[in-house]
């Protein structure tokens, strides 16, 4: 019996000290950047990071499409439960709290950056800490988007604001041009899409036209174009997070048929246009000089925790916390209704998004976690 308690007590060490086990309370709202540094064990890490970009859809919306919708729709997540966990407050993210983004600002000491679209010109003429620019429904190629909302903001529209707006407002800020190409090519890009373009979009709209494979690299192609176009504006690091398994979202598993777990024909989808990517990354910093490409494989973050929620501190991975306005929880969130009330260890707050803790869990396995990071991971990369 002793020798049992003993391999129990060891196994249990290896698994804190591999990372096999990572149960981290999410941080209170308005933690400084000392305090989650402390909390995440990122101990005598110097960072000077100037500014951080922000690109992508609703895993990284904070704000945009709030702006553009207003407070009734739910892409725009402007009303509650949307927000009940900061401070109450629905804020367009698109979750409970705060989203991965918002760690890594706070990080990196930075401010959470800004949507865009609720920036007044004075305050777009003023910022120098970063810009978010992602817009929940939106996809990579310049039709996509479009199909699940009119007025989303697509991937090469995000880099067209950068170029536009912020690109001009942040010139008379240097004293030489000189200055200006040393900020950009020390700021972060961060990119996350292709979600939007590879779930309903292709299942209503592109499976008509294409097979997986082709679409998957006609994919590739528009992402490869709008990646050159930002590093001939100036950005130099880019993290790009790839696609996370859309199959194993309580949508998804509510609405199709299959016979596991998740529905595996979306996530082999999935698959197909994840496993390009690191190819694309590798090619680019070969060819665009002075260029470094970081890819996060939030695909393997949200595996590893289906296939071992409780070393995560989840008990709950495939059903939604907020209710629609069946009384389900498959569709978006019905208005003001209140939502689970153990949020902390779900994994989905609703049938598409991650919860708060999901996010944290995301952001710093990104910033710490060389398994899911290639080739460097996210502190490295604001380091370099």
């Amino acid at each position: 019996m002793v020798k049992l308690h003993l391999c129990v007590f060891i196994i249990l060490i290896y698994l804190l000290e591999f990372g096999l086990s990572d149960v981290i309370e999410v941080p209170p709202l308005n933690i400084n950047q000392k305090d989650l540094m402390k909390h995440l064990s990122l101990i005598d890490i110097k960072i000077a990071l100037p500014a951080i970009y922000v690109f992508g859809d609703s895993f990284v919306d904070n704000g945009n499409n709030k702006a553009i919708l207003g407070n009734k729709d739910a892409i725009g997540g402007g009303y509650l439960p949307f927000g009940i966990d900061f401070d109450g407050k629905p804020t367009g993210r698109v979750t409970n709290g705060r989203i991965g983004v918002d760690f890594i600002a706070t990080v990196a000491g930075l401010p959470y950056p800004p949507p865009i679209m609720g920036m007044s010109k004075i305050d777009r003429k003023r910022i120098q800490t970063g810009v978010n620019y992602a817009s929940g429904s939106s996809g990579l190629l310049p039709q996509n988007g479009h199909f699940l909302h009119k007025n989303v903001i697509n991937f090469f529209q995000q880099v067209d604001l950068f170029e536009n707006t912020t690109m001009e407002d942040l010139k008379g800020k240097f004293d030489s041009y000189k200055g200006f190409t040393q900020y950009l090519s020390k700021s972060l890009f961060f990119i996350h899409h292709a979600g939007n373009d590879l779930g309903l979009t292709f299942e209503a709209e592109m499976a008509k036209k294409y097979s997986i494979d082709k679409y998957a690299k006609l994919l590739i192609k528009e992402f490869s174009k709008q990646l050159k176009r930002l590093y001939t504006l100036g950005a130099r690091k880019f993290f790009v997070s790839n696609v996370s398994p859309l199959g194993c979202s309580p949508f998804s598993i509510n609405t199709k048929n299959h016979s596991g777990p998740c529905v595996e024909e979306i996530n082999n989808r999935v698959s197909i246009y994840n496993e390009l990517l690191p190819s694309l990354l590798k090619n680019l910093q070969s060819t665009l000089s002075g260029s470094k490409f970081v890819l996060g494989d939030i695909y393997k973050v949200f595996k590893d925790v289906f296939e071992m929620p409780e070393s995560y501190g989840f008990k709950d991975v495939n059903t939604s916390c907020c209710i629609d306005n069946n009384g389900t929880k498959i569709q978006v969130c019905a208005p003001n209704i209140a939502p689970c009330k153990d949020r902390k260890t779900r994994v989905f707050f609703d049938p598409f998004h991650p919860s708060e803790t999901m996010h944290f869990l995301w952001a710093r396995r990104f910033l710490k976690d060389s398994s899911v990071c290639s080739p460097i991971n996210l502190i490295q990369l604001m380091q370099a």
